[in-house]
């Protein structure tokens, strides 16, 4: 369709989050095609990512979330057409840095919850689980806006990924409750 084509050049031509909003609004049989693999993959991974959180050594839940992260940015690129197989390392230690800086945010909340509760346990781990699950879904949500934006996935930075994290979570797009692992459970079993 050239009216796609021609929104797409304009989103290429924007700078960031203006230039997602617009492509977003951009839909072909091909692109719906991707978009709906693309979500079918950030549901799974962000099950996955939930789950890592659930480990519990400090630095073993990190590599397997960073694990988790890099697999799912893999799997979409190879969706869009991106080849990374070269570019791994380095989208592994951008989800790595990530996923430790979630872990220590991560450690400071569930601290403060739990100096406050009898449950103590459970609190920290499902506090825990609700980030890691988040993490995951905005890492696989920003990457497969910028791969629909003709952007390697390798290009892509720690601070983008912060940047959009500090977004989505501005905007009141953190909700735990999207991330219970019943709820990811349906979601995989064809739900939203």
């Amino acid at each position: 369709m050239p009216t796609a084509r021609k929104a797409l050049k304009e989103a290429a031509g924007q700078v960031g989050e203006k230039a997602t909003e617009v492509a977003k609004h951009v839909m072909t049989p091909e692109l719906e095609a991707k978009r709906q693999e693309a979500n079918a993959i950030i549901r799974r991974y962000t099950l996955f990512g939930t789950v890592t959180s659930f480990i519990p050594n400090f630095g073993l839940d990190v590599v397997a979330a960073t694990a988790v992260q890099t697999k799912m940015i893999k799997d979409m690129a190879d969706v869009y057409g991106f080849d990374i197989d070269d570019q791994l390392l380095r989208t592994a230690i951008t989800t790595g840095v990530t996923a430790l800086g979630g872990r220590i945010l991560t450690e400071i909340a569930s601290t403060v919850a739990t100096s406050f509760s009898p449950l103590k346990v459970f609190l920290g781990s499902a506090t825990q689980a609700a980030v890691s699950g988040f993490l995951t879904l905005e890492i696989g949500n920003l990457y497969q806006s910028r791969m629909e934006l003709g952007e390697n996935p390798a290009d892509i930075g720690i601070m983008d990924i912060v940047n959009h994290i500090v977004a989505q979570v501005q905007e009141g797009k953190w909700d735990p409750s999207k991330l219970s692992l019943t709820r990811q459970m349906g979601a995989l079993a064809g739900g939203k």
